[in-house]
């Protein structure tokens, strides 16, 4: 289902932008006034569509020469461009006319975010904010600036205030929700998010969101609930279905998860990614077969798809099918070499073929890399575990415990390492948050150890 190009817009900026196209790109001309043009301009920027842009901004200024909002623009486009000096000198000149115009304090602003100057863009967001002219969008802004300096409870307390001020900003919204994560308040980002949809009960991305932060909570139902909502509102959004089908993983039900994939697979756009989903899905549950049939479809659609054909390499060593995995894996490979799902398969290939040094090799150039996961973290702690290079899985999954620190997986793996290279108090401080069956599995001798044993929590409380 192609998508039209001004569903975001309203009639009014597609008449124009097509009155424009239709005249001045083409070689005519068209009065239009200089609000109208200011229109034109601010949808190529939207819709970052470079080309058609500098024409109209040289339209623009051929017709209105003297406009500070049109000599604003111009600067905005040398920040598309990346041209930040350039854009900042600009908008300094015209500041020095008019120290007053919060447009051109925004502009500052955000030229100097792209400068990475963050006291500085928040300085200029605070003169732009003072007209009260789209203070929540500018709100969210300074939350952004205050994240990049690390001062994660201001930039919520400016993300709370841009909610308040502004009810249909997403981008706001998604960034609330990723700081709330990072800051380890996740039950005071839902309160937020509910007064939110209670305000906005028909806010598909608020409902969204909400889901979001009740699965870093474990409230499953109430997230399954919120991703419901949020489909019921829009039913072409191909990731809430596949936030929905976590939410279904997550609490056990793997038949509802499947249907939810299969229900975002009739989303022509996210078919491919709908069954490759469905794939991994199978495959963390064991089930090589139906995982296969998955993948297999995506590469039929999409050949090149270089993370299936890594699926399908795992499934063959799930199904003792050693030569079909070392020939996908290497196809995968050679597709997409440095594709973090293909490192990991071949890591895992050769670690079946006793090939332990190369298998590390894969695994450090995985993690060397920008896109690794959770998942991938997890299994490089395993595999240096299960090979006894402890000294290194500690200092691996310490780092990961810092990045990671709800997940009691690092605590476990690490009482298991400290107990076996005689780090007890180590092993002491971690043994609370520690996974019990687990822990008895890694290591069985520390349940009997006399001081340590009985710091371990109770498997049957632990399973409860």
């Amino acid at each position: 289902m192609s998508k039209d190009r001004f569903d975001s817009f309203d009639e009014e900026v597609r008449d124009l932008v097509l009155d424009f196209e239709r005249t001045v790109l083409k070689g005519g001309m068209q009065f239009f006034d200089v609000d109208e043009l200011e229109m034109i301009i601010d949808y190529y920027f939207e819709v970052n569509d470079l080309e058609p842009l500098e024409a109209a901004v040289s339209f623009a200024e051929y017709l209105y020469p003297d406009s500070t909002e049109v000599k604003i623009r111009r600067a905005h486009v040398a920040i598309a461009r990346q041209q930040y000096k350039s854009a900042l000198n600009q908008l300094l000149a015209l500041h020095d006319k008019e120290p007053d115009n919060t447009d051109l304090a925004y502009s500052l602003g955000v030229v100097y975010s792209a400068m990475d100057r963050p006291d500085d863009a928040v300085d200029q967001f605070l003169v732009a904010s003072s007209d009260g002219w789209q203070v929540g969008r500018i709100y969210g802004n300074i939350a952004e600036e205050y994240v990049k300096k690390d001062d994660l409870k201001t930039a919520i307390d400016y993300y709370k205030l841009a909610l308040d001020k502004n009810d249909h900003d997403p981008a706001t919204l998604y960034n609330y929700v990723d700081t709330c994560e990072q800051y380890h308040v996740c039950e005071d980002g839902c309160s937020q998010l509910e007064h939110y949809v209670e305000r906005n009960p028909y806010s598909r991305d608020g409902w969204h969101c909400l889901g979001l932060l009740y699965i870093d909570l474990g409230l499953l139902e109430k997230a399954i609930d919120a991703f419901e909502y949020a489909i019921a509102i829009n039913k072409n959004s191909p990731e809430t279905y596949a936030e929905l089908a976590y939410a279904y993983e997550l609490s056990g039900d793997i038949g509802r998860a499947a249907t939810t994939l299969l229900q975002m697979a009739d989303i022509d756009e996210s078919r491919q990614d709908a069954y490759r989903r469905i794939g991994q899905m199978y495959q963390r549950y064991g089930n090589a077969e139906a995982s296969n049939i998955y993948f297999s479809k995506v590469l039929a659609d999409r050949p090149d798809d270089a993370a299936s054909m890594a699926g399908m390499a795992v499934n063959y060593l799930l199904l003792d099918d050693m030569p079909m995995a070392v020939s996908t894996v290497r196809k995968a490979e050679r597709q997409a070499p440095g594709d973090p799902d293909v490192l990991s398969a071949l890591a895992k290939v050769y670690d079946a073929k006793d090939d332990w040094q190369k298998a590390g090799e894969y695994y450090e150039r995985l993690i060397a890399g920008e896109k690794y996961t959770e998942q991938h973290c997890r299994e490089y702690t395993d595999f240096l575990f299960r090979h006894k290079n402890y000294d290194l899985m500690i200092d691996f999954a310490e780092e990961s415990l810092e990045a990671f620190p709800a997940d009691p997986f690092y605590s476990t793996y690490l009482a298991a390492a400290y107990f076996y290279t005689n780090r007890y108090n180590r092993a002491r401080k971690v043994l609370p948050d520690v996974l019990s069956v687990e822990l008895a599995r890694l290591c069985p001798q520390i349940m009997e150890h006399p001081l340590l044993g009985p710091l371990v929590p109770g498997i049957d409380t632990q399973m409860q």
